[in-house]
């Protein structure tokens, strides 16, 4: 089962504590960055991203308080750690884009109990499912939060006390530029307290590059927003229909800023998800939103991804989380969420 870290304090009390408590998924995911980079060392890539430390200082800097105590706590160096979490940037500077996720947001219309609940795919390279974990945290001066992550990215996908859910995917934009890299906004959102606070931590325009982020309150509220490096716009959830994203631009003043000019998979991933929601449309549940996270139409490129020997696929679906965010839940497992054991986590 996925491990849990339980946590609170200030950002580098719950940074070291994360740190010290995955510090072996940490230094595992500094290897696979080094591959991924050509094998380049992270600490070598470290030359490159002053402009994103520079933003990242100016517009958050506890978040780098918090990820100077998970270095010290998994015994890693500060400037490794921050290129892991400015990887994608770097990857994208190199013209190398990086796998796809797929989210879905479902209204309380569409639950059998009349809750909001979100749900997102981790899909990257093989591997990395070893390196998952989730974090309950009740931080100070924030609101208390649990979320889904994996070797010591601040990715963090889940719901904080505040009633606010927060799950999200990969963009790749023509107009990438330095600023903060996007891994970050997550956790930042996550100390928010509103949805429109959460709309503008995403959309900060010290900002890198593109990211899609799906947002859903207590109160039954659902905005997808689309992001790239100097545009963004809304996508309000629609009464009686999911809001379901994969890896292309959807809104049609953004269509043109796709850097990818093949993007079958994410519109078909999209569409099929949209389809199996739709058709449960009233009744889905939390074990139902958990079953269409798993579905394998157009395997192996399905909405679950396998890396399995009959695939040529280089990535796959390595976690998976679920959240009702009225109930300040989530649920979420490492590996294909078809056969894997879900981990409950309740603020």
């Amino acid at each position: 089962m996925i491990p849990l870290i339980e946590t609170g304090g200030t950002s580098y009390e719950i940074g070291h504590d994360i740190g010290r408590g995955v510090g072996d998924r940490i230094r595992g995911a500094v290897a696979a960055v080094r591959e991924e980079l050509g094998g380049t060392d992270p600490a070598e890539a470290a030359g490159r991203i002053g402009p994103y430390l520079e933003a990242t200082d100016r517009a958050a800097p506890w978040l780098l308080d918090e990820l100077r105590g998970m270095a010290a706590g998994a015994r890693v160096p500060f400037e490794t750690l921050f290129v892991l979490n400015a990887s994608e940037e770097l990857l994208q500077a190199l013209s190398r884009p990086g796998a796809g996720c797929s989210v879905a947001g479902v209204g309380p219309e569409g639950t059998a109990a009349g809750s909001t609940l979100l749900a997102h795919n981790e899909d990257t390279t093989a591997g990395w499912a070893d390196l998952t974990y989730v974090v309950k945290a009740e931080p100070t001066g924030a609101p208390a939060f649990a979320a889904f992550t994996y070797a010591g990215l601040l990715l963090h996908q889940g719901v904080n006390a505040a009633g606010l859910g927060s799950v999200g995917n990969a963009l790749y934009a023509r107009d990438a530029r330095p600023g903060v890299p996007k891994l970050l906004a997550y956790r930042r959102v996550l100390a928010e307290t509103t949805i429109e606070g959460a709309i503008r931590v995403a959309t900060d325009p010290a900002r890198a590059f593109g990211n899609n982020h799906l947002f859903a309150t207590a109160s039954g509220d659902l905005y997808d927003v689309e992001v790239s490096g100097g545009c963004w716009d809304l996508i309000p959830g629609a009464f009686g229909r999911p809001l379901v994203h994969a890896n292309h631009f959807v809104h049609p003043d953004l269509r043109h800023l796709d850097a990818d000019e093949d993007l079958l998979n994410s519109r078909l991933r999209q569409a099929r998800l949209e389809r199996v929601l739709s058709g449960c449309w009233g009744t889905i549940d939390v074990a139902g939103l958990q079953g269409a996270m798993g579905d394998h139409a157009n395997y192996p490129k399905s909405v679950c991804k396998h890396h399995a020997p009959e695939s040529d696929l280089d990535y796959g679906t390595i976690g998976s989380v679920v959240v009702d965010v009225g109930a300040r839940a989530l649920w979420a497992c490492a590996g294909n969420p078809c056969r894997a054991a879900w981990r409950e986590v309740r603020l």
